[in-house]
């Protein structure tokens, strides 16, 4: 007969093992599932909770991590979790179709699911399935206008069949949605100016993006990201060549980026 677990006790059991994997004590974490299941062998999240182990702990156990999930949703079909994880463990071993039907039987439970629409799109793409993908990238972009993966990925992809113009449209989105939430806030760090100079390169503002490094290295001349972008910045977009004075001081890695 099982034991029934109070919700406390629950929470700590749960707690526990978590604080394990923040500690990286993988092998201790599976010992407490396992011990855990020999009780509470009906427990669909300590099954779930198993196969994330086995999908995290990089030991390409994917087909025990499948297994587990399973036995998840065998207990509760309707676990939108392990859909979704037995979908990235499916995915991580090639079997793209597989997951997206795991992707699908999680947006039928819930409509919404910006992470299973999104992925799915990304192996739509990858079969070749171009049309489809499309479609999906955009629904993604419909539940979360201001999630500028999806808008990201569908000018991507947009880009490489020379649609251009449609192009344009997705890459207004991540200047509006993403620009303005994370770039027009003015750094006080270093890291913070990195952080805003590699989000206006990625809009193709490179004179302002040059700018944000040398931002950063007035504030800490020895910040390696800041000196590294600003070294590849000024090389693969032939800015200024005055702009390159005493970068190379403070470059002792800037022999990895030539070209």
């Amino acid at each position: 007969m099982e034991n029934t677990p109070t919700p406390q006790e629950i929470k700590e059991n749960y707690e526990e093992i978590f604080n394990l994997l923040d500690d990286l004590k993988v092998k201790k974490a599976q010992s407490k599932i396992n011990k855990l299941l020999k009780t509470n062998k009906n427990d669909p999240f300590l099954h779930w909770l198993k196969g994330y182990v086995f999908l995290y702990a990089g030991t390409d156990n994917f087909e025990d991590a499948i297994n587990s999930f399973n036995r998840a949703i065998e207990i509760d079909p309707d676990n939108t979790f392990a859909w979704e994880f037995k979908a990235i463990a499916l995915r991580s071993i090639g079997r793209y179709e597989e997951a997206i039907g795991c992707y699908d039987k999680s947006m039928e439970l819930d409509p919404l699911d910006y992470s299973a629409i999104y992925n799915k799109a990304l192996l739509l793409e990858r079969l070749g399935k171009i049309e489809e993908a499309l479609d999906f990238y955009s629904l993604a972009t419909k539940i979360d206008p201001s999630n500028f993966l999806a808008w990201d990925s569908m000018a991507n992809l947009l880009e490489s069949l020379e649609r251009f113009d449609e192009v344009e449209v997705c890459r207004s989105k991540i200047e509006k949605d993403y620009s303005s939430r994370i770039v027009e806030k003015e750094p006080l760090t270093p890291d913070e100016w990195v952080h805003k100079g590699e989000t206006l390169e990625k809009l193709g503002k490179y004179l302002w993006a040059n700018q944000c490094y040398d931002m950063a290295l007035k504030i800490d001349q020895n910040h390696q990201a800041a000196s590294d972008l600003k070294y590849m910045l000024l090389e693969k977009h032939k800015l200024d060549v005055g702009a390159k004075k005493g970068v190379q001081r403070v470059m002792p890695t800037a022999h990895k980026f030539e070209v």
